[in-house]
């Protein structure tokens, strides 16, 4: 009799615990998990246009007309990211060299802090990356970009049902991300991925006050080519989108 009573008692504490358990960082909310993986896809998006950019503002002199409007670009939004970067170049025998006639290869770091707004969204980057480009010779057609480097943004979406705030941080990958020369005709690469594995904690406030936190992990992938318009599609787990590199915007679909 006192087992079964205990039995009993043991039942009951577990319903009390499942009960809390609802209440926990991973409750449900009336924030779909779809619709927070397209929040990440439009910080990723960001992030992933604005390391296109930097790819070939990181050549330096050997870039030539880089073939990006970025006066455009600086018209749609108001940004305002600091760009720190070192550059080293090397020769054919892999010696360090000035950069300039002689120099085949680069090894590029740069620190990226500042903030961004697009559209629904807005946020405060840092992130780091650490960068090698081959290809610099005279002569050369094409030029290869690879590195990694890490993101920790915050950003904060408004919606007709409050605000989602966001804590992200991400492993940054740049695999093979050839860029046909000159960059004056040749925007976009032609071929090569950007992917981040991107953790984020997000806070949702809904109109009527309350909050919920939820966690959510994504694999966002970017492969090339694009289009003529600068239109390359985005991976986001399951989540198909379409990020545009002029804009910077990503359109996912609804329902």
């Amino acid at each position: 009799m006192k087992w079964i009573k205990l039995s009993r008692a043991l039942a009951a504490a577990v319903a009390v615990a499942a009960v809390a358990a609802c209440t926990d960082s991973n409750a449900p909310s009336d924030v779909t998990d779809t619709e927070l993986a397209a929040d990440l896809a439009a910080s990723s998006g960001e992030a992933i246009a604005l390391d296109v950019v930097q790819a070939i503002l990181n050549e330096g002199s050997f870039a030539g007309a880089p073939g990006i409007n970025l006066s455009e670009q600086a018209a749609l939004d108001t940004s305002s990211v600091t760009v720190v970067r070192t550059r080293t170049c090397y020769d054919a025998e892999d010696n360090e060299v000035q950069c300039g006639p002689g120099a085949v290869s680069m090894h590029v770091t740069m620190q990226m802090d500042g903030t961004v707004q697009r559209g629904g969204f807005t946020g405060n980057i840092h992130r780091t990356r650490d960068m090698t480009i081959t290809g610099l010779g005279q002569g050369s057609t094409t030029r290869t970009h690879n590195g990694v480097g890490t993101s920790n943004d915050t950003t904060t979406f408004t919606g007709d049902r409050g605000t989602r705030h966001a804590e992200e941080s991400a492993v940054d990958s740049i695999v093979n991300l050839v860029f046909q020369m000159p960059h004056a005709s040749n925007p976009w690469p032609v071929s090569g991925q950007v992917i981040r594995n991107v953790n984020a904690t997000i806070t949702i406030t809904r109109t009527d006050g309350t909050t919920v936190t939820r966690t959510i992990s994504r694999r966002v992938v970017v492969t090339f080519p694009a289009d003529a318009q600068g239109n390359v599609a985005i991976q986001v787990g399951d989540l198909s989108c379409t990020l545009n590199l002029v804009t910077h915007r990503v359109s996912c679909p609804t329902g």
